[in-house]
């Protein structure tokens, strides 16, 4: 008897074709990276979904048969935002159940984050979950909404000193997402940058080892609607005298100083907690 099952047309498109066609696919079915303006409680602000799924449609054409995972499991890891809400487990045993080249796809990170996350994050010897094969775009850290209060300012000092040697990341992102946080969430971001910029003048000028040179530099920036902030990487500045660099680093310490004027003449600062 012959076999008269029908082969797959697609699977005999040139490679270049079906990449193309399945980044298209995995683009126009992509639900967004996880995140909403809405909340039935809190009234502004970005929000984490509570709806989002990194697999249930977007990874879903990976089980249309073997060659499809095979073929496309490095594209489809690459295009989807994963988000991993248990806080209950370390982050690193969530990026444990899967293989070296799916870790190594995988561009866009969120991650739920309580005490114990900001614990093991501000341990990360130079590249995120200790992981030197992930390469993120963009790694997202959400404040856990619950009763509970956030403390971020007990983590400022350690999370400075990641941040001048934490590679492998070209965005960094904080979301309030409505959660409690003690000290107010802006006044936490005003606080954390304003440690990087006096950190990185002693690391270069005043520390017993000086000079002591990032090995990366951050640009930042607050959005006041969505509550959030996001640190961009860049390369590691130049060794300059100290008045060239004082210089320099006027118009960013300007700004900052206008950011805490205008912060403390907020004229309802319960507000930015979701007390008012």
């Amino acid at each position: 008897m012959t076999d008269t099952t029908p082969s797959s047309r697609f699977l005999t498109l040139p490679a270049e074709l079906r990449l193309a066609i399945l980044d298209f696919a995995l683009s126009s079915q992509n639900n967004g990276d996880g995140f909403c303006n809405r909340s039935p409680v809190w009234p502004g602000g970005l929000y984490l979904d509570e709806n989002y799924s990194s697999s249930s449609s977007n990874l879903g054409i990976l089980l249309t048969c073997r060659q499809f995972r095979h073929d496309f499991t490095v594209l489809a890891f690459s295009r989807i935002p994963f988000v991993i809400t248990d806080i209950y487990s370390s982050l690193l045993t969530r990026l444990n159940i899967l293989q070296s080249h799916q870790i190594s796809a995988i561009r866009h990170l969120t991650f739920v984050a309580g005490a114990r996350q900001f614990r093991e994050m501000v341990h990360w010897h130079r590249y995120p979950f200790n992981v030197e094969a992930l390469r993120l775009d963009s790694l997202k850290v959400v404040l856990h909404r619950s009763a509970h209060w956030h403390y971020p300012s007990d983590f400022t000092s350690d999370m400075v000193s990641l941040l001048r040697r934490l590679q492998h990341v070209q965005s960094l992102s904080f979301f309030r997402n409505g959660a409690n946080v003690k000290g107010f969430f802006k006044t936490w971001y005003n606080r954390l940058i304003g440690l990087v910029l006096k950190e990185d003048h002693y690391q270069r000028y005043d520390a017993p080892s000086a000079p002591n040179v990032e090995d990366t530099w951050w640009d930042w920036g607050f959005d006041d609607s969505g509550e959030w902030f996001e640190l961009q990487a860049r390369e590691k500045r130049a060794l300059l005298a100290e008045e060239e660099y004082l210089e320099g680093m006027r118009p960013m310490v300007e700004r900052l100083m206008r950011e805490m004027e205008r912060e403390e003449v907020d004229p309802d600062p319960r507000a930015r907690n979701g007390w008012a």
